[in-house]
């Protein structure tokens, strides 16, 4: 009987540790939740930069977080608003991961500024012309963001866009 209540005392000293413990949770301020954030972002910077150092490539950033390197110019005007791209591409991470390629899965079509999967490809896009090659450096809110494809991209990834404007119409 003794060792009955020692249990019933265990289990109700247990239980208000725990509701104890719970009180004391509290959920992120926004002020954190952004600090946070901006704690992430330097973070990913600082790879890119470094990434972008041993792999020779000339990249700077715009003030939304692409680093792009273009590597052929291509021919005639700029890319404009709703012009429809077919682009040759390979994705990859920072590792060397290779997750989609046009050899694999098939040229991409893409209308530009129409809210397309990659928010980078909307930004760099119109800096580039029919037949230009570049390499983006991609953050992740840019691309695929917290949550990632759904297939094989991973939340939280930096991206690696090899393309080539294949056609503009």
């Amino acid at each position: 009987m003794r060792a009955l209540g020692g249990i019933i005392l265990a289990i109700s000293l247990l239980l208000v540790a725990c509701q104890q413990e719970q009180q004391q949770r509290r959920r992120a301020t926004k002020q954190e939740l952004i600090a946070y954030n901006q704690k992430l972002v330097k973070m990913d910077s600082a790879a890119i930069c470094y990434y972008c150092h041993q792999n020779n490539l000339d990249s700077i950033p715009n003030t939304q977080g692409l680093w792009m390197t273009i590597t052929e110019q291509g021919i005639g005007d700029n890319i404009q608003k709703n012009n429809v791209v077919t682009l040759s591409y390979s994705i990859s991470d920072l590792l060397g991961n290779i997750y989609y390629t046009s050899q694999h899965d098939g040229l991409k079509v893409i209308k530009v500024g129409q809210g397309n999967d990659v928010m980078a490809l909307d930004m760099a896009l119109p800096q580039l012309r029919n037949g230009a090659k570049a390499t983006l450096i991609v953050m992740p809110d840019l691309a695929y963001g917290l949550r990632g494809d759904d297939a094989k991209i991973d939340g939280r990834i930096i991206l690696r866009y090899d393309i080539e404007v294949v056609r503009v119409e």
